[in-house]
């Protein structure tokens, strides 16, 4: 999970540690981090899965319109029992327990999502402020 972690603006790492900690405690299940910052390309690819790539499509962001792009995005999955691997058929309630617990911590979750249900996502709101930066061109993202 550390170099995912990594990657991810440094006042929301605190947050999602604190959310994987209640949510490991909550579950009785070991948590990690699938995917966090990513760079434009990245971004593409994944908005292009279910449109020009094949796939069902998972992401209605473009690049620059997402979170994860910020640093301000996680996925995150429950580990399989060795955990070695994400359980990626996990059950609804988990991600509800997460869910909830991210949103007591002040952070959006993906479950909330009106246009796409995206029950793994969790992103910290402040990621809009360098959206807009970005966008005003005071920032570069890649």
């Amino acid at each position: 999970m550390s170099s995912k972690l990594d990657s991810l603006e440094l006042d929301f790492r605190p947050l999602v540690e604190e959310l994987v900690r209640r949510t490991e405690e909550i579950t009785k299940r070991k948590w990690g981090i699938s995917d966090g910052r990513r760079t434009m390309k990245q971004q593409a690819d994944i908005y292009a899965q279910g449109r020009t790539k094949p796939g069902k499509v998972v992401s209605n962001a473009k690049p620059g319109q997402s979170a994860h792009n910020f640093g301000y995005a996680v996925d995150l999955w429950p580990l399989t029992k060795n955990q070695k691997n994400f359980d990626w058929s996990a059950n609804r309630s988990l991600f509800d327990q997460m869910g909830k617990i991210a949103v007591s911590l002040g952070l959006t979750w993906g479950g909330n999502f009106k246009s796409i249900l995206d029950l793994p996502h969790v992103e910290h709101p402040k990621w809009k402020t360098h959206q807009a930066k970005w966008k005003a061109g005071e920032i570069q993202i890649v």
